[in-house]
C-alpha cells in the first residue's frame, strides 16, 4: 500500500464541494488539516475508492476470459487523521455518519471510545470526548459494516401477466433498473479550544461508479440459485476491466451494450460476438435472396425476410441479471454475452423464417463465431427434438423458430 504522502497527491485540500452523483471516487477533504487513506487493494489506492467485504471471506478478482485472477480480502481500515499540533487544553471530538441507514454501521478501530445510532435515515457514530489523556485522539480509524444481499438465495417471481417474467429477489432498496446504492460517509472532527471556540474539519469518503459496480458482484459471490444449477462465486471485475461505453457501430443496430444506468461497461468480447453474429445473418439474407433456395421442410420455397437482427441486451450488472434471470453465474454479467431478437411480430411466419436463417447462418460460420448460441422462449432453451419436428403451427418451420423469443450468444470460458 503506498504511503501517506504519496496518497496525500490525491486528496483535495481545498473547500470543493463536488455535488454530482457520478463524480469520481475520492475523499473529500474539506479541510486542510485532514489527510485520508481509503483502499480495499493497492489497484484503488489513485481514485481514494474502496469496496467491502466481510470478514473472512476471500474473493476472487478479475472477471476477463484472458485475466490472471488474485484473491482480495477484507476491507482496510479508513484512517482520517488531523496533521496540525494539538494543544493540551484541546477537546476533540469525531463523527461519523453513514448517509444510507440501509448501508449498517460502522467497525471502529481507534483505541478510544464511541456510540452509534440510527437518526432518520441514516446511522451516526459519535466519539467520546477526547482530552489530551487519550491515546493517539488525533486518528480516526475505521472499516465500514458489510453490506448484506438478502435474501441469500435466487427467488424465483411470477412477474405481472403478460409481462416478461421477473425473477425477482435481489437486494432490498435497489433499484434493479439503475444502480448499486453508493456508499458515502462524512468524517467530521470537532476540535473545542480554551476560549470556547468550535473549530470543525470535514471529509467525505465515497465510492465512484466503478466500484459501485464492484460492491454489486462482492454481494452476490456467495448467492445461491433456487432448485438446480450452480451457486454464486463469479468473480468481482478489476477496475480496469470497467469502461466507458465502446460506440456501436452504425450497421450494428438495437440497444446499447448494457442495461445499466451506470454509463459505464464491462465488454470481454460481447461486441466483437455481436458484429460477428449481425455480419454473417446480413450475409445469409443477402445469398437466399440471390439464389431463391429458401426451402421449408417439405422443400416448398419461403419468402426471405426482411427482418432486422436487434441486440436486446449485453452486460448485466448482477443486481439487474438477479430481476431479469435465473443463471447466477450468467455470462451476461461477464461482458461476453449477447441476446438478439428478430424484429418481426413475435410467433409469426416472418419471425420463424428469420430465426431459422439466422440459425443456418451461425452454423455455417460456426469456426469463424467460436462461440456458443442458442434460441430461447421465455428464458427456456429451445431443444434438439422442436429444432427438428414441425407440430404446431404446422408451417414447414421447425417449432423451435416459431417459438423463439431472442438468441443467446456467449464466449466460450
Amino acid at each position: 500500500m503506498r504511503g501517506y504522502g504519496t496518497l496525500y497527491q490525491y486528496l483535495l485540500v481545498s473547500f470543493l464541494y463536488c455535488s454530482g452523483f457520478f463524480s469520481s471516487a475520492f475523499a473529500e477533504i474539506l479541510s486542510a488539516d485532514l489527510r485520508v487513506i481509503t483502499s480495499s487493494n493497492p489497484e484503488s489506492n489513485s481514485l481514494q475508492s474502496f469496496i467491502i467485504i466481510n470478514e473472512g471471506e476471500l474473493i476472487k478478482e478479475g472477471i476477463g476470459k484472458n485475466t490472471s485472477q488474485q484473491l482480495i480480502g477484507k476491507q482496510v481500515p479508513f484512517v482520517i487523521e488531523y496533521t496540525k499540533p494539538l494543544q493540551k487544553t484541546d477537546r476533540l471530538k469525531w463523527k461519523i455518519k453513514v448517509r444510507n441507514k440501509q448501508h449498517g454501521t460502522v467497525e471502529l478501530l481507534s483505541r478510544f471510545k464511541g456510540s452509534g445510532r440510527i437518526i432518520d435515515d441514516h446511522y451516526q457514530w459519535v466519539s467520546e470526548q477526547l482530552t489530551k489523556a487519550t491515546t493517539e485522539r488525533h486518528k480516526l480509524i475505521f472499516r465500514p459494516a458489510p453490506f448484506e444481499h438478502i435474501p441469500r438465495i435466487y427467488k424465483k417471481g411470477k412477474g405481472p401477466q403478460g409481462n416478461r417474467r421477473k425473477y425477482g429477489g435481489g437486494t432490498p432498496n435497489i433499484d434493479e433498473k439503475r444502480y448499486n446504492p453508493q456508499f458515502i460517509y462524512d468524517v467530521t472532527l470537532i476540535i473545542s479550544q480554551e476560549n470556547n471556540t468550535q473549530i470543525e474539519h470535514k471529509a467525505i469518503l465515497k465510492m465512484d461508479r466503478k466500484d459501485m459496480i464492484r460492491q454489486e458482484y462482492v454481494n452476490h459471490y456467495q448467492i445461491k440459485r433456487y432448485g438446480r444449477g450452480e451457486n454464486g462465486n463469479i468473480p468481482i471485475p478489476k477496475r480496469s476491466e470497467i469502461s466507458s461505453l465502446p460506440p456501436r457501430p452504425d450497421d450494428l443496430e438495437g440497444n446499447p451494450l448494457t442495461e445499466s444506468r451506470y454509463k459505464l461497461v464491462i465488454n470481454d468480447g460481447m461486441l466483437d460476438l455481436a458484429k460477428k453474429i449481425s455480419k454473417s445473418y446480413k450475409t445469409k439474407v443477402s445469398e437466399l435472396k440471390k439464389s431463391g433456395q429458401f426451402l421449408d421442410l417439405n422443400k416448398n420455397p419461403l419468402a426471405v425476410p426482411d427482418a432486422k437482427l436487434w441486440i436486446s441486451s449485453g452486460w448485466r450488472n448482477p443486481e439487474r441479471n438477479e430481476w431479469y434471470s435465473n443463471a447466477v453465474n450468467g455470462v451476461h454479467q461477464r461482458g461476453g454475452a449477447v441476446d438478439f431478437v428478430i424484429m418481426a411480430p413475435p410467433n409469426s411466419t416472418e419471425s420463424a423464417a428469420a430465426y431459422w436463417i439466422l440459425w443456418a447462418a451461425l452454423q455455417e460460420n460456426s469456426n469463424l463465431i467460436n462461440a456458443y448460441w442458442q434460441l430461447e422462449t421465455n428464458g427456456r432453451p429451445m431443444t434438439t427434438r422442436e429444432l427438428q419436428q414441425d407440430i404446431d403451427p404446422k408451417n414447414g418451420i421447425p417449432d423451435a423458430f416459431d417459438k423463439a423469443d431472442h438468441l443467446h450468444a456467449n464466449i466460450h470460458y
